[in-house]
């Protein structure tokens, strides 16, 4: 059966020969090189926002098969030049044994280095490392778990307008992590970073005007905020705004746009768009019915915990997802 789930909550050298460049000392796979030759180009040349873009999008998967190892050569690099945003994901991966020795001793150095400088640029009014300060007291990374001082740093940013911390402020007071919950409140902030194209904002406000949290309920309006983060690749809207044209919910029904909408969230590995995707295939719900189909998407949800997907699995002597 399927499911919809709203998520709200809870972010240079190489060899060039697939991408087009001189040779220099770290490689990147041919067969995994980012499209973007301009960003490749900057990092090339030392530029360290570039650097930590393509190695965010070797860590998430973003645009290339995601590469844990390959993330790491780049934040490697970057952390031994000093960068506080480098040093953070090198004591992460450290931390949970992302493509490096499980080590809480290494995995607190590289912490201990970043939260320094986040502090120091934070309390200088840089936006970006109160957030990266925020998400160190929230997730008790270096100093002992504190969502007070999380929220503290998130809306000092919030408050000088940066989106994606308006948008984490409306998903404290949404979930009521360091402040009480007030579902008003988290619409307010959803709303100030949704007016600014906050993708993850719009989904999420969305998701309030689905349920009628914290605003008159609206299928119309759910819809529209839902298909303005979706239209920008946002996962979670995409299968949120598939469910609606599954449902007729704020829209005309149509089961073939709900397919579309579900793939291209399950695509980017959104399980509950892979286990509805998958029911799309065995019921022939917009698609043609193909039981095989079906369970590739079962499987790929499945293995990200899926219940519905594992239950459906498991009723057809199905427990090996690989």
């Amino acid at each position: 059966m399927k499911k919809f789930k709203f998520i709200t909550i809870s972010v240079f050298s190489l060899i060039l020969s697939a991408c087009g460049g001189k040779s220099v000392d770290i490689t990147i796979p041919d067969n995994n090189c980012p499209n973007d030759k301009e960003l490749v180009e900057k990092a090339l040349k030392g530029d360290e926002d570039a650097g930590l873009t393509i190695a965010h999008m070797y860590y998430n998967g973003d645009g290339v098969i995601q590469d844990y190892t390959e993330a790491i050569k780049w934040y490697k690099i970057l952390a031994e030049k000093g960068n506080p945003y480098a040093q953070y994901y090198m004591g992460l991966c450290h931390d949970e044994g992302r493509g490096l020795e499980a080590s809480l001793t290494k995995a607190m150095d590289y912490y201990k280095q970043s939260f320094l400088e986040f502090k120091s640029r934070a309390e200088k009014g840089d936006k970006d490392a109160m957030l990266y300060l925020g998400k160190m007291y929230s997730l008790g990374k270096y100093v002992a778990k504190d969502k007070t001082a999380a929220v503290k740093w998130y809306r000092e940013a919030a408050e000088q307008g940066d989106a994606k911390a308006q948008y984490t402020m409306g998903a404290c007071y949404d979930e009521g992590n360091g402040v009480a919950r007030s579902y008003e409140e988290a619409v307010k902030w959803y709303r100030q970073a949704a007016y600014q194209n906050n993708a993850d904002a719009q989904s999420a406000l969305g998701a309030c005007y689905e349920e009628g949290r914290g605003v008159e309920k609206s299928a119309t309006e759910a819809v529209k905020w839902y298909r303005l983060a979706a239209e920008q690749g946002n996962a979670d809207a995409q299968c949120n705004l598939g469910y609606c044209y599954d449902e007729g919910i704020g829209v005309e029904q149509s089961l073939g746009e709900a397919v579309n909408w579900y793939r291209l969230a399950a695509e980017q590995g959104n399980a509950v768009a892979q286990n509805n995707l998958g029911y799309c295939y065995e019921t022939g719900s917009g698609v043609e019915p193909s039981l095989e189909e079906a369970i590739k998407w079962y499987k790929f949800a499945a293995k990200q915990g899926n219940e519905s997907a594992i239950a459906t699995l498991r009723a057809k002597g199905i427990t090996d997802y690989d």
